[in-house]
C-alpha cells in the first residue's frame, strides 16, 4: 500500500508540469499573436503621423507664401472661381 503513494504523487506531479507546460507554450503564442496586432497598429499609426506632418507641413508652407494677388488668383482658381467674363476649357481626353 505505501508502494501506491509515491506512484500516485508522481503522476499528479506529471500532470501538473504538463498542465504548466500547455499553459505555457498557449499564453506565448497568444503573446505573440498581440504583438502581431500590436506592431501592425503601431505601423498604420507611424504612416498616420506621417501623413499628418507631411499636411502640417504644407499649411506652414501655405501660411509662408506671401499673399499677393498672384497668390490670391491662384487660390481662387483652385476653388473653382474664374474672372469675369472668362470661359473656362476643360479637357476629359486622356492621353
Amino acid at each position: 500500500m505505501t508502494e501506491k503513494k509515491p506512484v500516485r504523487a508522481n503522476l499528479i506531479i506529471r500532470v501538473a508540469f504538463i498542465l504548466i507546460f500547455i499553459f505555457l507554450f498557449v499564453s506565448v503564442i497568444n503573446l505573440q499573436v498581440q504583438m502581431n496586432d500590436l506592431r501592425t497598429q503601431r505601423d498604420a499609426l507611424v504612416k498616420e503621423v506621417q501623413n499628418r506632418q507631411d499636411a502640417i507641413d504644407e499649411l506652414e508652407l501655405r501660411i509662408a507664401t506671401p499673399v499677393d494677388d498672384e497668390f490670391i488668383e491662384r487660390i481662387a482658381r483652385e476653388r473653382g472661381y474664374r474672372k469675369p467674363n472668362e470661359i473656362i476649357f476643360k479637357n476629359n481626353i486622356a492621353g
